[in-house]
This record gives structure tokens, C-alpha cells and sequence, in this order.
């Protein structure tokens, strides 16, 4: 079986016994995918005939994606005689790469600390040393792998680091981060939201300004005409 990280380059290895040296010009070999019964010549392999005449197939398949995953059937065809291998390929994308965020929920004196990372296949997030429910949830994106997102909802606690744990059980792998509490975020807010309020404001400026104008004006005439009387 061969786990293969998401991304990478894999070379499949079929070894064959021809009985003494190898004539190549009756040697046939292809890798074939093996979907729902059915066995399709893989498209995405290239046979490495270097190694060839030392009883050595090798197929390459670049940039591994999570639709190679599966199992394949190496066939060797030497004259009239054949054979042939199954060979299992498992893919995997790590969750290395998490990231942190630490922000001040609005209007409360709580505050939010979120972990989110993507990788496949679907892990679990953890907490250590957390007792407070903790919000987890996940999407796919458009290769396929997990985007996990898990947040934190707690009271500040200054001084205080708090990690996220990614177990990926199908795999044996843990990765984790650690988010240090230091100045708080403020929730941004989206530069068309500033956009709106100025174009707004220049709205409402100037008819502010019109009715000022139009209210002193007709107060001055009330002035005027009450002491000409």
C-alpha cells in the first residue's frame, strides 16, 4: 500500500520474472484504475522504461489529487504470458498549516478564539484542558479537501495560551497550534460598509445644510416683518 502526501509525486513499483533477460520487444506493461468493478487505463500514469530491462515497472503519477486515491492493477504482458498486481494508493493532505485567530466578541465582554486548516481526510479538533463546548464544523473545497473550523467562546483570560488540537485518525497524524492571548482584534468592518456611509453622508450633508439655511432665512423674514410693524 503506498500513502502518498496530497500534492506529491508517486512512483508505482511492479516488479516481473521473465526467467532471464528481458527482450522489450515483446514486453507490455500498463497500470490500470479499478473503479466500481470496472478497469480503466489510467490517463494520469507514465511509464519509467529505464527500468524496464532490470524486471522493474515503474508508473508516475504527479501531483498526487484525491481522485487518484484507490486501487490499481499493474498488467505485464510478455509474449504470450501474462501477469498482473494489485496496488493500493491512500492519499492524505496534513493539516500543518492551521490558522489562529483571537477576537472580541462585540457587545460582551467575551472574547473568540478560532482555529481553522484544511486536509483530508476529515479530522477531529480538541481542545486540552477545556471544559467549555466548543463549536466544530467543516466544508469541502473545490479540490476536495476538509476546511475544519473550530472556535473557542470564553471569558479573556490574560496571560493564559490555549491550543487546538487536528487529529487525523484514518491517518495517525496530530498537529496543533497554539494562540497566545495577546492584544485583541477588533472585528473590522468591510471597507463597503465605510464606502456606504460616506457616500451617505454626502447625501445628507448638503440637504442639512439646505433646510439650516432655509429655516434661518425664514426666520430672519419673521424678524423683518414683526419690526415693521
Amino acid at each position: 500500500m503506498y500513502m502518498v502526501d496530497y500534492g506529491s509525486n508517486v512512483t508505482l513499483e511492479c516488479d516481473f520474472d521473465t526467467g532471464g533477460p528481458v527482450e522489450l520487444g515483446i514486453l507490455k506493461a500498463s497500470l490500470q484504475k479499478v473503479e466500481n468493478d470496472t478497469v480503466l487505463l489510467s490517463e494520469r500514469t507514465t511509464l519509467l522504461e529505464e527500468q524496464l530491462p532490470l524486471g522493474k515497472a515503474l508508473f508516475l503519477i504527479p501531483r498526487i489529487q484525491l481522485k487518484d486515491a484507490g486501487q490499481y492493477r499493474c498488467l505485464i504482458i510478455y509474449g504470450i504470458a501474462w501477469d498482473y498486481k494489485y496496488l493500493t494508493l491512500k492519499v492524505k493532505a496534513s493539516y500543518k498549516k492551521i490558522n489562529t485567530r483571537h477576537l472580541k466578541v462585540p457587545g460582551t465582554d467575551e472574547v473568540e478564539l478560532t482555529c481553522q486548516a484544511e486536509g483530508y481526510p476529515l479530522a477531529e479538533v480538541s481542545w486540552p484542558n477545556i471544559s467549555i463546548p466548543t463549536n466544530t464544523s467543516h466544508t469541502k473545497t473545490s479540490e476536495g479537501l476538509y476546511q475544519v473550523t473550530s472556535v473557542l467562546r470564553l471569558k479573556p483570560h490574560p496571560g493564559r495560551n490555549f491550543s487546538c488540537v487536528f487529529w487525523n485518525a484514518n491517518v495517525k497524524e496530530l498537529t496543533s497550534a497554539t494562540i497566545v492571548q495577546g492584544p485583541l482584534e477588533d472585528p473590522k468592518i468591510p471597507s463597503s460598509s465605510l464606502l456606504h456611509v460616506f457616500i451617505l453622508s454626502l447625501i445628507v450633508a448638503p440637504i442639512f445644510i439646505a433646510t439650516v439655511v432655509a429655516l434661518r432665512k425664514r426666520l430672519c423674514q419673521k424678524l423683518y416683518s414683526g419690526e415693521g410693524i
